[in-house]
């Protein structure tokens, strides 16, 4: 499993370099213009930790861990992590 993990790493970084130098390639219209959102849901055993861009990112995130959370509870409850 950690090399399989270690190859789609490296395998995501070719491809990333690939799609680098076909957008140096083609020149986007100044006008038009994208914004990015993201983030991230860390479980650290049954916490949570959030990492959002912005805040309807962030919320849209507590509400996956949160759920997140009530699934693990309801496994541990049930015998699922013995």
């Amino acid at each position: 499993m950690i090399i399989s993990g270690i190859m789609i790493l490296m395998l995501d970084s070719i491809m990333r370099e690939r799609r680098y130098e076909e957008m140096e390639e083609t020149v986007m219209p100044a006008e038009r213009r994208t914004d990015i959102k993201g983030g991230a849901v860390v479980m650290i055993g049954p916490l949570p930790v959030v990492i959002g861009s912005d805040q309807r990112m962030a919320a849209v995130l507590m509400v996956l861990a949160i759920t997140l959370m009530a699934i693990w509870m309801v496994s541990a409850y049930l015998g699922h992590f013995q």
